[in-house]
């Protein structure tokens, strides 16, 4: 083909002129559309299940930390029946710091919780948690794991 036909003269030129060079052509394909565009549709960040994440107070920053997990949505994780800033859950941390830090600057804000993995099975979950939980320790989650190491 012409392609090799090219490689050929040039890898030619090449070794004649610096013989201790190690020359090698690669040919790659092109532009090609399909590199500009994604196939699969971006969840929103509260639409987002099967992840362990990351999330700190606005005010005091990661010494006021938590790590958790869930298989649910990040988004019932936390505003649901049960979730962690939902006010009647009862033995929230994140709810605990609030009320116990008295300062009106203290927030966990949404949309700054980091997802640090993801999983759709629940004990791969456990064990992410539970290596960050041994790694990052942090004041709100006060577990030692979530599933023993």
């Amino acid at each position: 083909s012409g392609s090799s036909h090219q490689s050929s003269i040039l890898g030619k030129l090449v070794r004649k002129y610096y013989p201790s060079v190690d020359f090698r052509v690669v040919f790659s394909r092109g532009f090609r559309l399909s590199n500009l565009l994604s196939f699969k549709d971006k969840l929103p960040h509260q639409c987002r299940s099967g992840v362990v994440y990351y999330t700190q107070c606005n005010k005091c920053g990661p010494s006021q930390a938590y790590v958790g997990k869930t298989i649910n949505t990040l988004y019932e994780r936390f505003y649901g029946s049960n979730g962690y800033l939902n006010t009647t859950t009862k033995g929230s941390k994140l709810l605990e710091h609030l009320n116990n830090s008295g300062d009106p600057q203290c927030e966990f804000i949404f949309e700054d919780v980091k997802i640090v993995d993801m999983s759709n099975c629940d004990l791969r979950l456990r064990y992410i948690e539970s290596i960050y939980l041994k790694l990052d320790k942090q004041n709100l989650n006060n577990q030692d794991w979530s599933i023993p190491l």
